[in-house]
């Protein structure tokens, strides 16, 4: 079984990425002989990248149990009609495609962690991101939210309809950093009140709005909704810590912190904003939601309201726009006070552990997908 990933770049190792590698592991965990392959160009590894691909949860020896291949850099890469083809992202799609056609197999495993067309302009990439859903594949969807908007359009292997679709695909939910609130008195005493913003100003993360968060963020600030005595940090940027001024209130930017610390950041603060302009809910509001902090983020499609507050009431979604978003701020600052709502909220409706994610039931029906 070859699991196709671009690259492994420790720098960019987020969500997706140990989503892939705990896939592969739980699929060698099962009997497979495991080969995850890098497609795209691969540089020079530091030392000890072993060792740190493999703190991240779920990966405790998994390159013990699974092979690894740097394609670009091999002069070929053995394979058989037996094999099978497991895609991670729409270009590793065409690639699986292809390898697919050469070995004889009709299609191949879609592992879909978010709709890639939206994660582009109106162009190539995105025209490309697009076709990658109409190749043969069966589809291992990341959430049923992300499952369910290729279900009501018909894309991919809903094209035929729903129930062609349902059974040529299924769905997992992304584990969540384990992380629980602070204790209620903490809670009551901290102060000045701290917000948690997931600011990635970077172009590849431009689905994530920085630049709406933070005016959304000014305007909030110039209603009133800090007055109370706020602090306002940035965490998620692959650049250096920095400040951004907004107008009266200051926005500290922190770089991205290791995930052995993530789960401390998040218990230092009491609102959160985490806005994803496509139908994946993102797993940081989740997060944030499960430290305790009122969290802020937004509708699309079928991410409604009622579907985010069904995960946590601690997830306020807003409609992503400038306004919509402010409001929604002020009355996470507000509901911030009710300590009591905000533990209990804490309680998300989510996986924290990828073997639940991907539990005996979930790689069963992988494995009837992938034939």
């Amino acid at each position: 079984m070859n699991v196709l990933v671009p690259t492994i770049d420790l720098d960019h190792f987020f969500g997706g990425y140990i989503g892939k590698f705990n896939l592969a592991r739980r699929l060698a965990e099962r009997g497979a002989r495991v080969r995850v392959v890098t497609v795209d160009p691969t540089g020079p590894l530091p030392a000890g990248w072993r060792d740190e691909l493999q703190g991240y949860d779920g990966l405790a020896g998994v390159l013990d149990r699974v092979e690894l291949a740097f394609a670009r850099e091999a002069d070929t890469l053995p394979a058989s009609p037996r094999d099978a083809w497991i895609a991670t992202t729409w270009w590793t799609a065409h690639v699986a495609h292809a390898a697919a056609q050469a070995t004889g197999r009709h299609r191949f495993l879609y592992l879909i962690q978010e709709h890639e067309t939206f994660t582009f302009p109106m162009g190539s990439l995105a025209a490309l991101a697009d076709g990658s859903y109409d190749l043969p594949h069966a589809a291992v969807y990341s959430t049923e939210l992300l499952r369910g908007f290729h279900r009501e359009r018909g894309i991919g292997v809903f094209a035929d309809g729903a129930a062609e679709g349902d059974a040529r695909s299924t769905s997992f939910d992304n584990a969540i950093t384990a992380v629980e609130p602070p204790a209620a008195g903490e809670l009551r005493a901290r102060r000045p009140r701290r917000l948690l913003f997931y600011a990635r100003p970077e172009p590849h993360a431009a689905r994530n709005m920085f630049e709406l968060g933070a005016l959304a963020l000014r305007r909030a600030a110039a209603a009133g909704a800090f007055d109370g005595g706020w602090t306002l940090h940035g965490i998620g940027t692959t650049g250096g810590a920095h400040e951004v001024d907004l107008g009266g209130i200051t926005l500290a930017m922190r770089p991205r912190s290791a995930q052995a610390g993530y789960a401390g950041v998040l218990r230092e603060h009491d609102a959160g904003l985490a806005l994803m302009y496509t139908p994946h809910p993102s797993l940081v509001p989740l997060e944030m939601a499960s430290a305790g902090l009122v969290t802020v983020t937004n509708s699309f499609a079928n991410k409604t309201p009622e579907a985010m507050a069904a995960i946590s009431p601690n997830l306020r979604c807003a409609p992503p726009t400038i306004d919509g978003v402010a409001g929604a701020i002020a009355a996470a600052t507000a509901a911030a006070e009710d300590v009591a709502a905000r533990i209990a909220g804490s309680r998300v409706r989510w996986s924290r552990d990828w073997d639940a994610s991907f539990s005996d039931a979930v790689m069963e029906r992988i494995e009837a997908l992938l034939g």
